[in-house]
């Protein structure tokens, strides 16, 4: 049996490993010029859940909280998707609008797509070196599994700090996680094996699929989702009634706003459904996606049905 098939049969437990303060300290180092001179936000244990974001004063409704870049980026490669989007700006390959795979991929043999402009980019050019080494199966072809990888692999090219700050995240453990890396590793002839890489990168794929937002924005008039790492607003906890929203100025950057005045020590939190559902709908999401039945005083009421569109 294969390290990476052993790693899938005994999934790996993922430990936090800094504490409150020392992820504050990296959260403020992540955030450089973006953070507040005067945050009203501070991190600390949440009741709710791990950790979580505090108001430190009154903070009116419609009041910007933070706005943040991402950590790592990435396609999400979902069926019905575009996969021929350069990988690094998302504009599609200046070729009419054909479907062949062969006008957008790389011509060095990496099988990233990847437009003229982008090509010689010093991210490409790290990215396009690491593939090669990793040697596709089939370079003539965008190979999903190996585009929805990408954002994980981005986590070596992350500096010491920003490393450190990946490992802080909650990450929670998921066999299903495992597998996203043994179906990348089917890309390639000479994909990492050894136990170390392996569970590095199944601690990212942990950190990134705990915490990370499918980001979107209109490039070329089209919608453009990614997958995209916000450590701090990643940290925002559910509520069903939530008191603070978001919204993405650009597929890298996130802006969270309150939605509800938010009275100094009370935690901000979001929604990871929407709105809408009801409570049977929402509790299943969060169970199916994020490994948690909600316990908010919306979920808990009796008086609502778990039914019901508005509940």
């Amino acid at each position: 049996m294969s390290q990476l098939q052993q790693l899938t049969k005994n999934v790996p437990q993922m430990a936090i490993s800094a504490s409150t303060q020392e992820l504050a300290s990296l959260i403020d180092d992540h955030l450089g010029k973006l953070r507040p001179l005067s945050p009203s936000w501070r991190v600390a244990d949440s009741p709710i859940s791990g950790r979580g974001i505090f108001a430190v004063r009154p903070i009116d409704k419609g009041e910007e909280l933070f706005r943040e870049h991402t950590l790592l980026v990435g396609p999400t490669a979902h069926p019905g998707r575009n996969l021929r989007a350069c990988v690094q700006c998302c504009h599609l390959p200046p070729d009419g609008g054909t479907d062949s795979d062969a006008t957008a991929l790389c011509s060095a043999g990496c099988g990233l797509p990847v437009c003229p402009g982008c090509v010689a980019s010093p991210r490409h050019v790290l990215e396009c070196q690491l593939y090669r080494k990793w040697q596709p199966r089939d370079a003539t072809r965008i190979d999903p599994r190996a585009l929805r990888i990408l954002s994980v692999v981005r986590c070596f090219f992350l500096s010491e700090s920003q490393r450190k700050l990946l490992y802080a995240l909650q990450a929670n453990a998921d066999r299903f996680y495992m597998k996203e890396v043994q179906r990348a590793a089917e890309c390639f002839e000479h994909f990492p094996q050894e136990q170390d890489m392996l569970e590095y990168f199944y601690r990212t794929i942990c950190a990134f699929n705990t915490n990370a937002f499918e980001s979107r924005c209109r490039v070329d008039g089209r919608e453009i989702v990614a997958r995209a790492l916000f450590p701090l607003a990643g940290m925002l906890n559910h509520q069903c009634t939530p008191n603070a929203g978001h919204h993405f100025e650009d597929g890298e950057t996130i802006v969270v706003t309150a939605t509800e005045n938010i009275p100094a020590g009370a935690e901000i939190t979001m929604s990871y459904t929407k709105l809408l559902w009801s409570t049977l709908a929402r509790k299943m999401f969060l169970g199916m996606t994020k490994h948690f039945m909600c316990q908010c005083p919306r979920c808990q009421d009796p008086t609502v049905s778990p039914r019901s569109m508005y509940s």
